[in-house]
């Protein structure tokens, strides 16, 4: 048995990813990436038995009073990955492995999303050495449909989604794929999106970001649009492919389309493309925190598949965890954060009253 915590350039990280099923939230370019722009450190956990291995990609940083360090894994859907030969009994040892050595680490606390497709459930690890472990069901992602031909398909859809997508072909709507014109479009109409619908600050990813995703990642990357006539590009969504699945990753509408509705076609003309390409899954995720809202609505009406979305909290150190959050109500004028489900709970939003 070998256990040890990888820096994003250790060989071995890509060498047990290559022995893994796995998707580009675990690539160590992409945990560097995400590391940068959140201001953290890459890292991924390995243990290994014989044949069978685990690897856990997180991305340690500071907690907010500056004295301890927790771990996060990266934006999307980075769950714990293992080689087919890892059963049940090693999936606990290595989970309490990792226990140890996060708390030997100085982690307080790690908090990680799995992956529906590969990953949906881990179970609840036993003796883990002075922590706490939660897994919770969020919501739901979907997939989109990929059995049968592109008629079969179209009939599937919601009446309206089958509509619009008509609609946009006879007006001359194209796709267009990995093209210079949709790169270089897709920055400014994803941010004006986000402006849109009011997203937080950590969505409004830089030129410098983009430019890096594409450069870095370029063997798992497409970017793609809906193109009129003109050429003009009505919108444009980033995609990312390791194997055979798909993720709709980043994607936005430029302004003067939102009642086109071009996304519905940029999804099916990505459909049509997987499945010439042999891609198995196309994953759309979910809604907004993979709750059933207007977001997931309108991925529901393509007509795919739902699978359950789930998380996992781990304490490391149940004192150490129990200062931090101490030391967050001290620094809000002694108003505790909320009691709901956020975790780690010393990262809770600060109320308002707290504020004033």
């Amino acid at each position: 048995m070998t256990s040890r915590f990888l820096c994003v350039d250790d060989p071995l990280w890509l060498d047990t990813l290559s022995t893994c099923p796995h998707d580009v939230y675990h690539l160590p370019a992409y945990a560097a990436l995400e590391a940068n722009w959140i201001g953290a450190t890459p890292v991924a956990f390995r243990y290994v038995e014989g044949d069978a291995a685990m690897l856990i990609v997180l991305l340690e940083r500071p907690t907010p009073s500056g004295r301890a360090r927790d771990a996060v894994s990266p934006y999307g859907y980075a769950c714990p990955v293992f080689t087919p030969a890892a059963d049940a009994a090693f999936h606990a040892r290595a989970l309490a492995a990792f226990q140890l050595a996060a708390r030997a680490r100085g982690l307080v606390t790690s908090f990680m999303r799995l992956h529906p497709l590969l990953l949906s459930a881990l179970g609840a690890a036993s003796d883990l050495a002075g922590g706490a472990w939660r897994e919770e069901e969020r919501g739901v992602t979907l997939t989109m449909p990929m059995v049968g031909d592109e008629a079969s398909f179209l009939v599937g859809l919601a009446r309206g989604h089958r509509a619009g997508v008509r609609r946009l072909l006879e007006a001359g709507g194209r796709l267009v794929l990995d093209t210079p014109e949709v790169w270089a479009a897709f920055p400014e109409i994803y941010r004006k999106t986000m402006e849109k619908v009011g997203a937080g600050d950590s969505y409004f990813y830089s030129d410098n970001y983009i430019a890096r995703f594409r450069n870095e990642l370029a063997a798992h990357v497409h970017c793609a649009g809906v193109a009129a006539p003109d050429g003009t590009i009505m919108c444009a969504g980033l995609f990312t492919q390791v194997g055979d699945i798909l993720q709709y990753h980043l994607s936005g509408t430029a302004e003067g389309f939102a009642r086109q509705a071009p996304m519905k076609l940029l999804l099916v003309a990505m459909r049509a493309w997987a499945a010439t390409n042999g891609i198995a899954h196309f994953h759309l995720g979910g809604g907004l925190g993979a709750k059933r809202d207007s977001l997931y609505a309108f991925k529901q009406q393509f007509g795919g598949t739902e699978w359950p979305f789930r998380t996992v909290s781990v304490i490391h150190d149940i004192e150490a965890y129990a200062a931090e959050c101490a030391r967050c109500s001290e620094e809000t004028c002694g108003v505790p954060p909320p009691q709901s489900d956020f975790f780690p709970l010393y990262r809770a939003p600060v109320p308002e009253s707290a504020e004033a």
